[in-house]
């Protein structure tokens, strides 16, 4: 019997639950509520009511120093350079028998592991190395940079290797002997500042690899060389950059009515909706922005792009975004089509802030050189250009 009345109050609980929470009232409790708090769903959709809309890109000067991976190669559109510099380690007595020339680099050599692709495999990776002679740093490096760049025309790299999963070559010794021997003696040895590696003209593709990070393990490259002091003593050394940095230069595309984004270089895109006749006291329950990418102009890599970083923007002109641009809204790739959640870029609007469009970027910007193209508001078939479609709540 307790059981039975147990069951039964149960029941007769979900079923009042179920009542009040009904978000459909029947005709009845609709009458209980005032009209004028009453509020309806409405849709605002850009296809279906032909909403004027404007889309470009443009080149942004990005600094690549913090970036997690680092990219070497090039393909018809653009090449990556990449720097390296190595603090070498030596105990006190070693750097003594340098000083007095009683050690010496018997064999050098590098290994890289691969954790970006871009291109067919089957593609030509073939580079140069260059012993750097003007100073650097990460911070701030760009394409004004690596113009003023100092860098001998010998290339010093030789037996290159180049597998799925490691690169690897040889330098020449007397590169790392110089390095040690201004390790010892910066006033009279030859100025080293490390190696800057280029593709040569028959590269086809890219390789990115892992960029030094202080205390993360990573399958960073790492530089070995041997050293000897006769008769006996050998010892082989293992070293890892301290420094690095990539530079991707390249031309902006032209005569395309897409939107275009790349990495590195990098290029981003802007998309604006003249949404004036959408009220202003509303509420937005939520707006869906779809991009639909243009597969044929793409070249994406491994692992792909698969989402896109938007903010919005204070002024479309500067391509300046607001203050609040620390709020990132992402969308995400199905197929061919990038979407996502732009409720609040809306509701801002809605609530007064000035509609200057948003801003589009790449999620792996930094160390992707990965082109994406997406159909932009001019295409001729409308049905493949940008989308917004708002829900949203309004008074009667």
């Amino acid at each position: 019997m307790i059981k039975f009345l147990r069951f039964s109050s149960l029941s007769l609980l979900a079923a009042v639950l179920f009542v009040s929470c009904n978000q459909d009232p029947t005709s009845v409790g609709s009458k209980l509520i005032p009209a004028q708090d009453q509020v309806n769903f409405k849709q605002y959709d850009t296809y279906q009511l032909n909403t004027p809309q404007k889309t470009s890109f443009y080149p942004y000067d990005l600094k690549l120093g913090t970036s997690s991976k680092v990219i070497l190669g090039k393909n018809n559109y653009a090449e990556s350079d990449l720097l390296y510099r190595f603090d070498i380690y030596l105990a006190d007595s070693l750097l003594n028998y340098i000083k007095s020339n009683q050690l010496s680099v018997t064999s050098a050599w590098m290994t890289m592991k691969p954790t970006y692709k871009l291109g067919n495999t089957n593609l030509n990776f073939d580079i140069a190395a260059y012993q750097v002679r003007s100073t650097w740093n990460v911070i701030g490096f760009d394409k004004d940079s690596l113009k003023n760049l100092n860098y001998d025309n010998t290339n010093v790299l030789s037996s290159l290797s180049v597998t799925d999963t490691l690169v690897k070559f040889n330098l020449q010794p007397n590169v790392v002997q110089e390095w040690l021997k201004w390790k010892v003696d910066s006033t009279t040895a030859p100025k080293n500042y490390g190696l800057i590696l280029k593709p040569t003209s028959s590269c086809q593709r890219f390789l990115g690899f892992e960029a030094y990070i202080p205390n993360v393990n990573k399958a960073i490259p790492f530089l070995h060389f041997i050293l000897k002091k006769s008769p006996s003593f050998v010892d082989t050394v293992n070293v890892s950059p301290f420094m690095d940095v990539h530079v991707l230069t390249g031309n902006v595309p032209t005569n395309t009515t897409d939107m275009v984004l790349e990495g590195s270089l990098a290029i981003r895109s802007s998309l604006f909706f003249d949404i004036t006749s959408l009220p202003k006291n509303i509420v937005v329950n939520k707006a869906t922005l779809e991009l639909q990418r243009d597969s044929i102009n793409t070249t994406d890599g491994t692992p792909p792009t698969d989402s896109l970083f938007v903010f919005m923007l204070a002024d479309s002109t500067t391509k300046k975004m607001t203050k609040d641009s620390s709020v990132t809204t992402l969308l995400t790739r199905s197929g061919n089509v990038y979407s996502g959640d732009v409720s609040w870029i809306i509701q801002k609007w809605q609530s007064g802030t000035d509609n200057q469009g948003i801003m589009i970027e790449l999620n792996n910007e930094y160390f992707s050189p990965a082109r994406i193209a997406l159909y932009g508001s001019a295409d001729p078939n409308k049905l493949l250009r940008p989308k917004l479609k708002i829900t949203y709540l309004q008074r009667q």
